[in-house]
């Protein structure tokens, strides 16, 4: 990142279309202090990408929640000390590295199980109300606070459950931006390595911003370097999609735009085309959310559920002895 900014021209693209830098927040070196001094003069709006080291994880959860109060509150020192100024705080929410890792070798009884036994997350009630401090902390020193999250969260808040957070260490928050990473780039051959945007079209009309990608270019997030890269249309198509439903858009990456020069031709689009999607890929997508919904609803109504089969199981055994008492005395 610190590189692309340094480009010969990079700045005044930024400047002259409006973007704005979310920034990967991971060591607080004088060079990010130079780089993020050089956006705000030229009043680029800056993220701060909140991240831990690459050796600790990178994103956030419900099992490193104390890191992630740590490192903003060291975040905010450092950028008062050195006269930085963030638009908003970014706060990256997935499940742990380690668990993304065993999950990929998961068949469905592994996953049903996971999820049956999500209700014994016993980290869940404190991470969640320190997550929603640090929210408020957040509040109290002057930023807005976006939350990059899973588009499944929404199915979890939909249900009225928390199962998909408690089972897979994530966690919503009170944020002033929801960004839903609908990424179309998925490593699926049969779907040609591209949902077609059928997450954004499916999450969209519910978000209150979207994450578009991925773009490819240089990172350290190994889960993100898996992804295969999406073509300049299949990007356009994103855009145009996200932007009928949010006018705040954000596309990973910076980098990879770059690299590919993307940012000309985003800038070049004509925001009232049409975009074209595949409608059996919507489908799927819609599919994969009924089940999932319907899922959700059985595990937070089970326990009513059997109890009025409990009930009813007792009218009808209670309904056979009356009747069979009174063929006896008939």
């Amino acid at each position: 990142m610190l590189g692309m900014i340094d480009r010969p021209g990079m700045i005044d693209d930024l400047a002259a279309h409006g973007y704005g830098v979310a920034m990967a927040i991971r060591e607080l070196t004088p060079a990010l202090a130079a780089a993020v001094r050089l956006l705000n003069f030229h009043e680029i709006q800056v993220v701060a990408w909140l991240q831990l080291p690459e050796r600790e994880g990178g994103w956030f959860h419900l099992q490193n929640y104390p890191q992630a109060v740590e490192r903003y509150r060291s975040l905010h020192t450092w950028a008062r000390d050195h006269g930085l100024r963030f638009h908003a705080i970014g706060i990256d929410i997935e499940p742990p590295a380690s668990e993304l890792d065993r999950m990929q070798r998961w068949g469905m009884r592994d996953l049903v199980r996971r999820v049956w036994l999500a209700h014994e997350n016993v980290l869940f009630a404190a991470a969640r109300a320190a997550y929603v401090d640090l929210v408020g902390e957040i509040h109290h020193d002057g930023y807005e606070v976006h939350a990059y999250q899973l588009p499944i969260l929404a199915d979890d808040r939909r249900a009225g459950t928390t199962v998909i957070q408690r089972a897979f260490d994530i966690v919503g928050m009170p944020a002033d931006v929801e960004v839903l990473m609908c990424y179309s780039s998925l490593p699926i051959d049969a779907l040609g390595n591209d949902i077609g945007g059928a997450l954004i079209s499916s999450y969209g009309p519910t978000a209150d911003s979207i994450g578009v990608g991925a773009i490819g270019g240089a990172t350290s997030d190994a889960a993100l370097d898996d992804l295969p890269p999406l073509s300049g249309d299949s990007l356009k198509r994103d855009l145009l999609l996200a932007a009928r439903h949010t006018d705040l858009i954000y596309v990973f990456s910076l980098e990879g735009c770059v690299e590919r020069g993307l940012l000309p031709y985003i800038a070049q689009i004509n925001w009232d085309l049409e975009p074209h999607t595949v409608r059996w890929k919507r489908l799927i997508v819609g599919s994969i959310r009924a089940l999932v919904l319907c899922a959700l609803l059985i595990s937070r109504f089970s326990g009513g559920i059997l109890a009025w089969l409990g009930w009813g199981l007792f009218v009808f055994m209670l309904t056979r002895k009356a009747r069979a008492a009174l063929q006896r005395r008939s």
